[in-house]
């Protein structure tokens, strides 16, 4: 193996660690919802552990990020004797369904005309909701009305009580308006950016013939992963002709696709060497889980 592709990953792990405070939770989220769950969603804290150690990530906060994680409602924990293992809630599992299909199937781009509207309800829980709408890609028109694409879902915990949501087709002087008014796309395109910039190099070296294999194939994915589901779950999806020419998001999509297909078999085949649940060995990986990015 070339040592450009072990350079390049030890500047993903610095990348990682540079961005405080380091959300250790989140990260593990990301492992959860793109490898765990195809192979049944249940996964023995000390695979964990090892991954995370190997992004230089403490067990210390390993714990603290499970515990959270548990007591959010994301993961259920599960004990036998000493060993402690973790599997996705089935409401975490619906969250990243439904973000799958922005990840790894990248929606059609909206058709103009037709979008979706959120009027808030009144409650100590607006402020949260607004800003889980903003996070999934919504722009916000006013204090309480947000409006999206039809590719932008509404995330459960954002549809609370007293929320009107409905749909609205618009002429496309009134769209115009709209697009202008709700959406800045200028840090999304800052973000895609940043996010080709920093990819780039594990791409040339994977390119270049180098193979990774083993725990650093998984560290890779699931770095990439985590950076781009949290840019790409931002983006509205507008219609094409509103978008800027030299639009970013295609050009990280498409890197994110290469990357990730170079990498998905090595990463699995570690995790299914590695990974235990409560049964044994984690089960066969989902019918369609090596035809992600098929598209790009």
């Amino acid at each position: 193996m070339n040592v450009a592709t072990p350079a390049a990953i030890d500047k993903l792990v610095a990348a990682l660690h540079a961005c405080q405070p380091l959300r250790v939770w989140s990260l593990i989220v990301t492992f959860y919802g793109d490898a765990v769950v195809p192979r049944g969603g249940e996964i023995w804290l000390g695979t964990i552990t090892e991954l995370m150690q190997a992004m230089e990530v403490d067990d210390r906060a390993v714990r603290a990020a499970m515990s959270r994680l548990a007591r959010d409602g994301w993961v259920e924990r599960y004990k036998i004797g000493r060993r402690s293992f973790y599997a996705l809630s089935e409401s975490g599992q619906d969250e990243f369904a439904a973000a799958s299909e922005r990840i790894y199937h990248r929606p059609e781009t909206q058709k103009e005309g037709d979008w979706r509207i959120v009027v808030l309800g009144e409650g100590n829980g607006r402020q949260a909701q607004r800003e889980r709408l903003l996070k999934a890609g919504f722009g916000q028109l006013s204090a309480n009305t947000l409006v999206g694409t039809k590719a932008t879902a509404i995330p459960g915990a954002a549809a609370g009580r007293g929320t009107l949501v409905f749909g609205s087709t618009l002429e496309r002087g009134s769209e115009e308006y709209l697009i202008k008014r709700a959406f800045d796309l200028a840090p999304l395109a800052v973000r895609y950016h940043a996010f080709v910039e920093r990819y780039k190099p594990l791409w040339k070296a994977l390119e270049g013939g180098d193979l990774l294999g083993g725990i650093d194939a998984m560290i890779a994915r699931t770095l990439l992963i985590h950076d781009y589901r949290r840019i790409v779950l931002r983006d509205p999806f507008l219609p094409v002709r509103y978008l800027p020419k030299d639009w970013a998001g295609h050009e990280a999509h498409k890197l994110c696709a290469h990357i990730y297909k170079a990498l998905l078999k090595p990463s699995d085949a570690w995790l299914g060497s590695t990974g235990q649940s409560r049964e044994g060995s984690l089960p066969k990986p989902v019918s369609g889980y090596f035809q992600r990015f098929a598209k790009a």
